[in-house]
């Protein structure tokens, strides 16, 4: 199965980073250079003028026949899609993003989430994590807006770097493992973690890596940790959607699919 997603991979790890982020690589003295989606997006936009973005896209075509199960995730930046039309190039599994930090619910969320289980697409819910309140008053905000039935995917808590970051470290572990237990009260189990493998090593706790199942961004090569999920490019394209999306695969099969599924 590796080596199948690896064709894909090839495909979407074309040059990126300039000269400038290979310095970048040579000083971390052979550590490899991560980005989240969020991380890119901000990386191009203060360097717009120096930068050009060469990844090629991926499409349908690249991924419809491979054994790979393989998803998306989406949330208002998909303003438009044609839901109709996805169910012909429809994907294994969907994330949504339900709330960010105490006072945002995504305003499609609610309309995405019934019409992807309207395609019978297994769906789950995801939080973005602020930095600006408790992982306790972040956890009780998502459960006020995310659905979690029975069939659903786990929760997803979307942990990422920002501009500004905290320096305390060992505050946002706790707010990180606040929000991971609070999950597991309310639902009786923790939910999917997705980051990049340097914000893992650094602000995950053992014990956080051990009751998680982890969803890692990763756009230049396949995770070098245990990965239930890997998001391979943000510059997937479907005919169904205006503009590009998210392209996910999952660790395993439909067996191994059906693991994420709750059971209340």
């Amino acid at each position: 199965m590796r080596k199948r997603i690896a064709m894909i991979v090839s495909m979407v790890i074309a040059s990126h980073f300039t000269v400038s982020a290979q310095k970048t690589h040579k000083k971390s003295h052979g550590q490899r250079v991560h980005a989240t989606h969020g991380q890119l997006h901000a990386h191009k936009k203060r360097n717009a003028h120096k930068i050009k973005d060469t990844r090629p896209e991926v499409t349908i075509n690249d991924v419809k026949d491979l054994e790979n199960l393989w998803g998306i995730d989406v949330s208002h930046h998909q303003s438009k899609i044609n839901w109709e039309a996805l169910e012909s190039e429809k994907p294994h599994f969907m994330f949504i993003k339900a709330s960010e930090g105490t006072t945002i619910q995504d305003e499609k969320y609610s309309t995405y989430y019934s019409e992807a289980k309207k395609l019978d697409i297994p769906v789950g819910s995801y939080h973005f994590f602020s930095y600006k309140s408790t992982g306790k008053e972040q956890a009780d905000h998502f459960f006020s807006i995310a659905q979690h039935r029975t069939g659903d995917l786990l929760p997803v808590l979307d942990a990422e770097y920002i501009r500004r970051m905290p320096r305390d470290k060992e505050k946002i572990t706790k707010e990180l493992t606040d929000f991971v237990n609070s999950v597991y009260e309310r639902l009786g189990f923790y939910p999917i973690i997705y980051c990049s493998y340097r914000y893992c090593q650094t602000y995950l706790s053992e014990e956080i890596q051990k009751k998680c199942k982890l969803w890692i961004a990763d756009y230049k090569a396949m995770p070098r940790y245990e990965w239930t999920l890997w998001q391979t490019t943000n510059k997937f394209r479907l005919a169904s959607i205006q503009g590009h999306v998210d392209l996910n695969f999952l660790n395993g099969n439909i067996n191994n699919l059906k693991e994420l599924f709750i059971k209340i």
